[in-house]
This record gives structure tokens, C-alpha cells and sequence, in this order.
């Protein structure tokens, strides 16, 4: 809820959220089985986000290649492709799961980036969704690497620093990497505009392409970039009608 425009919930939602957290740390129960039961503590918005991206991902099943996430943030989408990779295609070594993240937040906010309401969201700043837990992130990946197949073959792995030149770095260290997903959360015009520029040589026929932001008023950079890198006819961008904020468009669709 933190990163979405608060005036887009009723009072009764906002009630929600501030009474969740308290409800699952108060209930009885081990953290096995509190996990067991986990439609009961997460919200909707959460489980639709699950879904959708598992949806997503059966369409790459028969598509070699990487999955790169930009923007991973706290590990929602990053998290996500990797679970679904070692629940679907459990020994499908060969693919890898990709995050990047300057865990610094926002380098700038660019003009194409600015709304008339943005005072509204407070993340929307320099500095914005800053996030100092990276070594969770990397615990977490460890820890399910105890519990998939083959856990003992790296298969997620983060790439920190300022983006573009994370991607740029990490695609001459690895010129072989195919996508077959790329994922955006960063919001912003200029690095998801050069970045789509740098991995769109690597999608083939099939490979997906998600967008977290795609027509929405508060974050109109990614919108302005894919128009420029993927024009407005040739690709058709899809959603599911129970998860509107993610789109995805189909190379060769």
C-alpha cells in the first residue's frame, strides 16, 4: 500500500492494512503453520499479484533463457519468478533468475516522471524506496536453495548497483544470457527506457516482457519508454481482470 496513491483505497481498506500485521503476530500458531494458512494473513492484492505472475511464467516454460527483474525492492516479483521456476520447471538448471537493485532508491525523478499530484505519494522523491536489507534478500535466497531440487546449482542471484549499468556489466560478463523474461518495477522514464534498449537484442520469439506501471497516471515514465523502444501497434500489452497493475506484452505475438 506504501507505494501506491493512498486516495485510491476506501477507509475501510486503509483499516485493513493497519490491522493485518497485528492479527498475524497475535494469532496462534508456529510460523509452519501460520505459513500453511497463508490466503488467511495476505492480502488480496498480494495473493492477485502471485497469481498473475504464475500465469505469466507458464507462458515461458518452453523458452530458454534468463529471467532479469529490475527493481526488486523488498523480492515481490524477484521472489515470485524464482519460487515458480523451482515449483514448475524444477530441474531446469540452466535458468536463471536475475534481480537488480541499487537499494539506494530513486537517482532522480525526470520530468517525465512528474504529475500534478505526486505530493500525494510519498515515495515518489530522490532517495524513494530506499531499502537497506539486501543481505535479507540474500539470506532469503539462500534459504530456498535448502528446499528446491538442485538447490546446490545456483540459480538467483542479485546484481547490485545503479541501473543501466548493472545491466550493461552484467551482460558483458554473461553474453550469453538469453531472456525470456524481463521484469520492470522501476517506474521511472530514462532507466527503463535504456534498459529496455539494451535487452531488447536479447528476447527471441516468446519471450514476455512485464511491466508493473504500464498506463498508470502515477508513474507515467514507463509508459513514455515502452511507446519509444516497443511503439504502440506492434506489440499488444495483456492483463489479467483480477490484477490490473501488471501488464505483459509476447515477442512474436
Amino acid at each position: 500500500m506504501d507505494q501506491s496513491n493512498p486516495k485510491n483505497y476506501l477507509d475501510r481498506e486503509k483499516s485493513y492494512f493497519q490491522k493485518i500485521e497485528s492479527y498475524f503476530l497475535e494469532s496462534s500458531g508456529s510460523f509452519s503453520e501460520k505459513a500453511h494458512a497463508f490466503p488467511r494473513f495476505v492480502p488480496r492484492q498480494a495473493l492477485a499479484h502471485f497469481l498473475a505472475r504464475s500465469q505469466i511464467f507458464s507462458n515461458i516454460l518452453d523458452i530458454h533463457g534468463n529471467i532479469l527483474d529490475f527493481g526488486i525492492y523488498r523480492g515481490s516479483s524477484f521472489f515470485a519468478w524464482l519460487q515458480l521456476s523451482s515449483i514448475m520447471e524444477p530441474y531446469n538448471h540452466i535458468r536463471k533468475i536475475i534481480g537488480f537493485d541499487s537499494f539506494q532508491g530513486f537517482s532522480e525523478i525526470g520530468v517525465n516522471d512528474v504529475r500534478c499530484d505526486d505530493a500525494e505519494l510519498g515515495v515518489k522523491r530522490k532517495g524513494g524506496m530506499s531499502y537497506s536489507g539486501k543481505s535479507e534478500v540474500q539470506n532469503a535466497i539462500n534459504l530456498i536453495d535448502l528446499n528446491r531440487p538442485l538447490g546446490h546449482v545456483n540459480r538467483g542471484r542479485l546484481c547490485e548497483g545503479e541501473l543501466p549499468k548493472s545491466c550493461e556489466k552484467y551482460f558483458k560478463e554473461n553474453p550469453e544470457t538469453i531472456v525470456a523474461l524481463a521484469n520492470f518495477g522501476l517506474g521511472l522514464y530514462k532507466p527503463t527506457l535504456e534498459i529496455m534498449k539494451i535487452i531488447k537484442p536479447r528476447l527471441v520469439k516468446g519471450s514476455i516482457v512485464v511491466m508493473e506501471d504500464l498506463g498508470q497516471q502515477t508513474w507515467p515514465g514507463e509508459t513514455q519508454a515502452f511507446f519509444e523502444v516497443f511503439g504502440n501497434c506492434e506489440f499488444k500489452p495483456m492483463r489479467f481482470p483480477f490484477c490490473p497493475h501488471l501488464s505483459w506484452i509476447k515477442i512474436g505475438d
